[in-house]
Formats: structure tokens, sequence, C-alpha cells
């Protein structure tokens, strides 16, 4: 994976967008006190985020998320090291998909 980092004029605020090859697989920021990252999925492929081994919490927000579009976003916030673990797993299940 490679990161490349944004300027948000929007948002003001510096953003990274983190591919594998062409293909996005998350956008981070980076907080004070944590590290915010935003996954997005569409209705093909929430089901298999439903069945990775992350955290309850992580799939019940996911769950009730309304759609932008077509896509079903994912927020995940990253204030503990060992929280980098679903991280990890989520961003291996989305370069996988298609």
């Amino acid at each position: 994976m490679t990161a490349e980092w944004r300027y948000s004029h929007d948002g003001k605020a510096w953003l990274c967008k983190v591919t594998n090859k062409k293909k996005t697989i998350a956008w981070l920021s980076l907080w004070n006190h944590c590290i915010k990252t935003s996954f997005y999925f569409t209705d093909k492929t929430r089901e298999g985020v439903m069945l990775l081994d992350i955290g309850n919490d992580i799939k019940t927000s996911f769950a009730q998320a309304k759609t932008i579009g077509k896509l079903i976003p994912l927020i995940l916030t990253i204030g503990q090291p060992d929280q980098a673990d679903d991280f990890k797993k989520i961003a291996v299940y989305k370069m996988h998909v298609k």
C-alpha cells in the first residue's frame, strides 16, 4: 500500500489517501489523540465486512451507516495501538474485493 497526502480545502486539513496499485483502500486523518480512517464499501461487499473478525461496535456502526450515493462508509477511530488490528483486517479485505 502507498500513502498520498492531500490538503482538503473543504475541511482545511490534510488527508491521506491509502491506495493499493490504483485502488483506493482508505482515507485517514491525524488528530491529537487518534487517527480517523474511512473505508467505503458497496451493498455487494457489505456482507463480507460483517463476517470479518473485528469489533462488534464497528460492525454495529457500519450496519447503521447511511449510504452516500452507492457507497457505505465505515468510519474507524484508532485511539489505542491494539485497535490497529481492526484497521489491518478491514484493509486486507478491501484490497481483495472488487
